[in-house]
C-alpha cells in the first residue's frame, strides 16, 4: 500500500507505486498547473509520510 497527503488536503491511498504516482501526477496537473514531481520525487514523499 503507498499514501500521500498533498498539502492541499487531497490524500491519496493506492495498492502500487505506479498507481500512487499516476494520481499524484494527475492531481498537480488538475489541481496545481505548472507543479510537477518525478516519480523518485513522489516515492520519497510517500516514504516520508
Amino acid at each position: 500500500m503507498a499514501s500521500l497527503r498533498c498539502p492541499c488536503g487531497e490524500n491519496f491511498r493506492t495498492e502500487t507505486d505506479d498507481e500512487l504516482v499516476e494520481k499524484v501526477q494527475a492531481h498537480l496537473a488538475e489541481a496545481h498547473p505548472g507543479r510537477s514531481y518525478s516519480r523518485d520525487e513522489i516515492l520519497m514523499l510517500a516514504a516520508m509520510s
